[in-house]
């Protein structure tokens, strides 16, 4: 790692460019009159994915990696699902559902997380479960966004697909979390050793 605290590096202004996308998607959606403007809305999700994706790819390719960064990466991922599965409730009541299963997989994320963090042992990356379920629930919104499509079959298919996977990722995050609670001990001498 080049420099551990830099805060302006390219990920980083990735992160800092997906977060200041969201008042502009806000802005977009609820003032949007007409189709395109649906669209642009859309579009504006395509490109915070994009910078989510490139974030990750620049600082493990060029070696930028930060303590900063492991840290605004995954609020700027939280902040644009939760802000998003909001927005989808004013069209699609049933994105209720989403919202739920979010706040319940965030929430006890962060909550094991830091009590294992007491522990000294770190909670790992998402697993490639949660990068389905989180990649398919951006494919959604992204169409449920740009194709403005309320109370139909398909929009209510969509939701309902992605709330199943998003609750599948939940079980098995929760899996994984309680036994890394039981083997808190084990982990903590294995991270040392790294």
């Amino acid at each position: 790692m080049k420099d551990k605290t830099n805060f302006f590096n390219i990920p980083n202004c990735l992160c800092y460019f997906r977060i200041l996308l969201i008042p502009v998607f806000l802005l977009v959606y609820f003032y949007a009159k007409w189709e395109y403007h649906y669209v642009a809305a859309a579009f504006i999700l395509v490109l915070s994915g994009l910078s989510d994706f490139l974030d990750g790819f620049i600082a493990r390719k060029f070696n930028m990696i930060t303590d900063f960064g492991k840290l605004i990466d995954p609020i700027a991922d939280k902040i644009t699902q939760f802000t998003i599965a909001i927005t989808l409730l004013f069209t699609y009541p049933l994105a209720w559902i989403l919202l739920v299963i979010i706040v319940l997989k965030d929430g006890m994320l962060g909550i094991v997380g830091l009590y294992l963090y007491d522990y000294g042992v770190k909670v790992k990356g998402a697993s490639w479960w949660g990068k389905i379920a989180t990649a398919y629930f951006y494919v959604v919104v992204i169409l449920l966004i740009g194709l403005h499509i309320p109370n139909t079959v398909p929009s209510q298919i969509m939701i309902f697909t992605s709330s199943a996977l998003m609750f599948l990722s939940f079980i098995l995050y929760a899996k994984e979390l309680r036994q890394m609670i039981k083997d808190k001990d084990k982990l903590k001498d294995e991270q040392k050793i790294d």
